[in-house]
């Protein structure tokens, strides 16, 4: 369906309209994943929702560059090798949550958006999102020499630019107005002559706009910190959020993937992937960090009072004989022995 929106000058920019609700209820989870290949790319939608899926994709051209606005359940999004073999091209989509969240993954970095994140992928390359509940995007096409152009420092892909101040912040507002330009119908006159909602820009604007904000993002990208290891402690995107969870509930008994999974917000299948570039498993990670726990407080003079079996348990051991077993593999003596050396 095609949708004109008002640009306050008696213009039009011209709006692609694409929704499920035109299908068939066994039909609509197929029909989004015609209807996002035509809209974007080449993907691959996977979901456990099959009838009654509801998905709606707004977009509006702004000369090279598009805007659209996203509104879906959940779901898990590919782009494999496959799908840029049949579709290749070169650009980069800056995603902008606008509700729910979702997880982004590229060239071995995740990340997870919330309400006001923006990050980016590289559409010539394979990528992943996940969504877990319903969501809105709005999703900045530029074509790959334009964005490279403006980012000297390379673009990096499937990392959180920060949007709260700065250039950051002027990107999101310069989205949220594009949105305004080219994904919302004309506001129809006020009858009692009150003042009209700001206009829009007209369609010559609002490709400036674009352009301005393509611009603005290579900045964006450009002052980007590095990633910080300790930041990430404090942060539930990264690898180190994962670590300070298990160690915050190392003692509980019910300490599993799924338990850490959702206190951080992510599925366990991405909280697996966190976990895939690292030196350890979730698993040997939980087992090291309680070995750790345990190996200090049979060293700590206050802790003497304590049994050996006391001191497995605190650390989230629930059987002493696997402890015994587990300890003295990771250390070469038994926890009698390491007490004693004190």
């Amino acid at each position: 369906m095609v949708q004109e929106s008002g640009t306050g000058l008696g213009e039009r920019v011209v709006a692609q309209t694409w929704s499920t609700l035109v299908a068939a209820p066994s039909r609509q989870f197929a029909y989004w994943r015609e209807l996002i290949c035509e809209a974007f790319l080449d993907l691959t939608p996977e979901s456990d929702l099959r009838d009654g899926f509801t998905g709606t994709v707004v977009q509006s051209p702004f000369g090279a560059l598009n805007l659209a606005r996203i509104d879906s359940q959940r779901q898990r999004v590919r782009r494999t090798t496959r799908d840029i073999a049949r579709s290749p091209r070169a650009g980069y989509y800056a995603n902008l949550q606008v509700r729910g969240v979702s997880a982004m993954a590229q060239a071995g970095r995740v990340t997870i958006l919330r309400p006001g994140d923006l990050a980016i992928v590289d559409t010539s390359e394979p990528f992943e999102f996940e969504f877990r509940t319903n969501f809105r995007q709005l999703s900045f096409f530029v074509p790959a020499p334009l964005l490279r152009g403006h980012a000297s420092g390379g673009v990096r892909t499937a990392s959180r630019l920060d949007t709260s101040a700065g250039i950051g912040a002027a990107v999101r507002h310069l989205l949220h107005t594009l949105a305004r330009a080219g994904l919302a119908p004309a506001a129809a006159p006020s009858p009692d002559g009150a003042p009209a909602p700001a206009a829009a820009p007209s369609p010559d604007g609002a490709a400036a706009l674009a352009v301005h904000a393509a611009g603005l993002l290579g900045l964006a990208l450009d002052q980007a910190p590095d990633p910080d290891p300790v930041a990430g402690a404090r942060s539930a995107r990264t690898h180190a959020a994962a670590l300070a969870d298990i160690e915050e509930h190392l003692a509980d008994e019910d300490l599993t993937p799924a338990a850490t999974a959702q206190r951080l917000g992510v599925s366990v299948r991405w909280l697996h992937r966190l976990f895939a570039g690292q030196q350890q498993s979730y698993a040997a990670t939980v087992r090291r960090l309680r070995l750790e726990r345990a190996r200090h407080d049979l060293r700590d003079p206050a802790r003497r009072h304590l049994r050996v079996i006391d001191v497995a348990a605190a650390a989230g051991f629930a059987d002493v004989t696997s402890f015994h077993r587990a300890f003295r593999r990771e250390f070469g003596r038994t926890p009698g022995a390491v007490r004693s050396a004190r």
